[in-house]
């Protein structure tokens, strides 16, 4: 009789795990988990290799989704209406990374991000500099300084763009971050251009705080 009870308890045990498992199938957020027909219905999830960074359906804030990086060493808020470009997408085991993402405004945005892996606080000044010859721009950078991490950000119009840039620097390790966000405002984008001057600098700005690296601490939000 003893020996009857033990085998019902332990199918009653198993039954039991077994109903947990398919629970928690069922409500899984990892895009990896789910069928395709079931993810949002945005530019980011319907896009295959853009997906693939893509850590969970569930927003981080409105319209942005959670992502991870192919190093593993940043994530940040991505854009639901973003997909990265496949063919420029290039990355170096975890020492660098680079890729632009496109994202589908009324006026159209591009971003393009450059990871570093070595990049040190005592280089930021050779740093910045080089970045600016690429950007060519030679105006200066705002510092947003933070605990464990650092934003230096500038913006300029010219050509018919409007141009966000920062660099996120880890103060507490090696690591640089290289972001670039324009906004195109040409011909009869300029007068929404005008109206939306504030809006775009806002969320530029609240894009990039959002670019945190994962190595060891977390970065935390800038002061």
């Amino acid at each position: 009789m003893t020996y009857r009870i033990g085998i019902l308890f332990m199918v009653l045990i198993i039954i039991l795990l077994g109903g947990c498992q398919v629970d928690k199938d069922e409500t899984s957020t990892n895009p990896s988990e789910i069928d395709k027909d079931d993810l949002p219905e945005v530019r980011a999830f319907n896009d295959s290799f853009t997906r693939e960074f893509l850590q969970s359906t569930e927003e981080t804030r409105e319209g942005y989704y959670p992502f991870v990086s192919g190093t593993e060493q940043f994530k940040m808020d991505f854009p639901a209406e973003g997909v990265i470009g496949q063919k420029a997408y290039f990355i170096k085991e975890e020492r660098y990374e680079e890729f632009p993402i496109h994202i589908k405004t009324e006026t159209g945005s591009k971003v393009r991000i450059n990871y570093y892996s070595d990049d040190r606080k005592e280089l930021l000044k050779e740093n910045l500099n080089a970045f600016k010859k690429r950007l060519g721009y030679d105006g200066d950078f705002e510092k947003l300084k933070g605990d464990k991490q650092s934003l230096n950000y500038a913006h300029y119009e010219r050509n018919g763009f409007r141009t966000y840039v920062g660099y996120v620097l880890n103060e507490r390790d090696s690591g640089g971050i290289e972001l670039t966000y324009k906004i195109d405002c040409r011909d009869e984008k300029e007068e929404i251009c005008k109206e939306n001057r504030q809006s775009d600098k806002k969320r530029a700005v609240k894009w990039m705080e959002s670019v945190q690296f994962i190595n060891g601490d977390e970065g935390e939000d800038h002061e």
